[in-house]
């Protein structure tokens, strides 16, 4: 049992901390998980992780990472509740089991081993402080097996890491936004292959001398079979955080192209806007395969323009700025979305290959106020000494458009110039001439 002593001769060890390891927590933690269902019992895991344990051996070598290791298995273990034991699971990971412990007991626990792990370690002189994350999970309200229960408080450790809070408890609502996330991915995937559930809505930007539509800004949306019509906000973060957003870039821009090339012979002469997620700064045959769509669609680069966040810029800033170069040496031009909400220096915003600042919603909307023109002022002007082009975002009401113009604003994007539209709808917005056939 995880409560009683175990037998030096008897319990499987990890060579470098002396303590229980993975076989060991199974074999005691699997009978103690019965008992618990038969008798009503209560069981709580926390689950220690160490998060840079592999810096220590990049910095300093492979014995070092092993004392680190060591030394916080002996602080786990001076710092566990008498009778409770660490196993070490994993190479930075350990696990302690509570039997019958009150709820507020288990959390002052987790806090004391958070606490107790982040204190520096002395290596080779010099203070090393770890980052340490700390799960519990509670069986059996959080899971009705052993497996799941492990699960539970692993993915917990994982919610702290997400919410920089260091520790925290199973919340099974975070549990099934991450499942619908994995199953959405899995959904995308199929979706593109498939290629008729990705779609592109469109975004009017207007002159703000003339009124005259100069360009749309390409938006991906996905209409899935079962859900429907999924905002972007929940599945575009993630599939940038995957492989999925090269070809679901690629789906957008083969539709924005086709759809240009079809509007541009019925007479409309303006430009449409594609954005570039920062993961693919780095993929060495995008501006090939992108350039491909341009060919088949017959459209010339010059009526393309590429947007890219200025944190996402940031973000890759050496990869981001060969990328961008690349794409505007083809004729294309480059935008900055979302400008003054990220945290590029001035100095270095000189230096980027970009033809346009988008400003961000939040200071247009915030025209009524002092602050707010004045940092949109201050855009326009920075951007007019820069040799830029403007565009003031979120516009949605009059007096905003008004006071951009006022302000020196070229162009304006929001509800109040034109709602996101799919291609009839703006097609009939923008009073094109029906399409011949």
């Amino acid at each position: 049992m995880a409560t009683d002593e175990p037998t030096a001769e008897t319990v499987p060890r990890d060579s470098r901390t002396g303590l229980a390891n993975r076989d060991a927590f199974y074999r005691d933690n699997a009978p103690l998980v019965e008992q618990a269902l038969a008798e009503g019992r209560t069981l709580v895991l926390l689950v220690v992780d160490i998060d840079n344990v592999d810096f220590a051996l990049r910095t300093f070598g492979p014995r070092e990472r092993d004392e680190v290791v060591r030394a916080i298995g002996e602080r786990l273990e001076a710092t566990a509740p008498a009778g409770v034991y660490p196993y070490h699971i994993m190479q930075g990971r350990f696990a302690l089991v509570l039997q019958d412990t009150p709820y507020q007991r288990a959390v002052q626990v987790e806090r004391a081993l958070l606490e107790a792990c982040r204190q520096p370690l002395e290596i080779q002189g010099a203070p090393y402080r770890l980052e340490a994350l700390v799960g519990l999970s509670h069986f059996p309200h959080h899971a009705e097996t052993l497996d799941q229960w492990v699960r539970a408080a692993v993915f917990a450790a994982h919610q702290a890491r997400t919410t920089r809070s260091g520790y925290a408890i199973f919340d099974a609502g975070w549990d099934q936004r991450d499942r619908q996330r994995f199953r959405r991915l899995v959904d995308l995937d199929e979706a593109l292959q498939h290629g008729d559930e990705i779609c592109v809505a469109y975004q009017p930007q207007v002159d703000l001398a003339t009124g005259k539509c100069t360009g749309v800004e390409a938006l991906c949306r996905w209409d899935h079979p079962r859900e429907g019509l999924i905002p972007p906000g929940s599945f575009l973060p993630f599939a940038e955080q995957s492989d999925l957003i090269g070809p679901l870039t690629e789906a957008v821009v083969a539709e924005a192209l086709a759809d240009l090339a079809a509007w541009r012979e019925r007479g409309f002469d303006g430009e449409v806007s594609i954005n570039l997620s920062p993961g693919l700064f780095r993929d060495p045959e995008l501006q090939d395969r992108l350039m491909a769509h341009f060919r088949f669609a017959n459209i010339d680069p010059e009526h393309v323009r590429f947007e890219v966040t200025e944190t996402g810029i940031m973000e890759e800033p050496n990869w981001g700025i060969n990328t961008l170069a690349a794409f505007r040496s083809r004729g294309s031009r480059i935008s900055v979305d979302d400008f003054g909400t990220g945290h590029s220096s001035l100095a270095y915003l000189a230096d980027l290959p970009v033809d346009e600042l988008k400003i961000d919603k939040h200071f247009v909307q915030g025209l009524a106020y002092p602050w707010g023109e004045a940092i949109v002022g201050a855009s326009v002007t920075l951007a007019d000494k820069l040799g830029l082009a403007t565009v003031a975002e979120g516009i949605e009401t009059e007096l905003q458009q008004d006071k951009c113009r006022e302000l020196g604003c070229g162009k304006a994007q929001g509800f109040f110039t034109g709602r996101p539209m799919f291609r009839a709808d703006f097609e009939a917005w923008l009073g094109l001439s029906p399409a011949a056939g």
